[in-house]
């Protein structure tokens, strides 16, 4: 029969062993449990990289000297008037033939343009070329002096739609003789047009004339 203190060292060291056996198991639970956190967190990260854009377009405005709030892809009344007076501007600029640039132009600016208005413009263009008014024709368009952009010239018509109002001059000429000289308003409609980022980086179109234009009596200067 062994001694009595024999069997309760051997008792303690089994204890012992038995609670660090117990340790370890709990311990490689607990590091399981983490493993599978991170590759929780793992997967997830990698979904939303998947997701997310790969690029984000930010309209930035031209004064920030009392600061901006800016989201993604959503531009300003600013970015929508210089789109506007500047593909408009590119339309109608016919620097020796109006006839081949004008056509030329609304394949040049197809991806600027919303399909309803480069064909409603493709009509205006057969009908002035079968009335011969384009042939040799010459235009210049740009923004009447004092009359640029203002907050109250972009009204947002909601659902990503603008009426820009563009109060331009228009010169004409055939064969060097001036033919037409005038101030005109035109109500310009921009509308978003997100369909190819590579070949139109504003994200915008127009939707051609949101009402009719109008003449502009200018004051003469002595």
């Amino acid at each position: 029969m062994g001694h009595p203190r024999a069997a309760t060292a051997a008792t303690a060291a089994m204890s012992r062993y038995r609670n660090a056996l117990a340790g370890q198991r709990e311990a490689i639970r607990a590091l399981w449990g983490a493993v599978g956190v991170a590759l929780a967190c793992a997967l997830i990260l990698g979904v939303g990289w998947m997701t997310a854009p790969s690029s984000l377009r930010i309209h930035i405005p031209p004064d920030l000297t009392a600061g901006a709030t800016v989201r993604p892809d959503a531009p300003g009344a600013p970015h929508v008037y210089t789109f506007a007076l500047y593909i408009w501007q590119q339309l109608y600029r016919w620097p020796s033939d109006g006839a081949r640039e004008y056509r030329a132009k609304l394949d040049a600016l197809v991806h600027f343009l919303t399909p309803a208005c480069r064909q409603d413009r493709l009509d205006d263009f057969g009908a002035r070329n079968a009335r011969r008014e384009l042939a040799g024709r010459q235009r210049a368009v740009w923004e009447i002096p004092g009359r640029g952009y203002a907050a109250e010239r972009v009204y947002d018509e909601g659902g990503g739609s603008w009426v820009v109002s563009l109060d331009l001059m228009i010169e004409e000429t055939v064969l060097g003789e001036r033919v037409k000289s005038r101030a005109v308003a035109y109500p310009v409609r921009v509308v978003r047009y997100d369909v190819d980022r590579e070949l139109n980086p504003w994200g915008l179109a127009l939707d051609c004339l949101a009402g009719v234009p109008r003449a502009i009596e200018l004051e003469e200067t002595p």
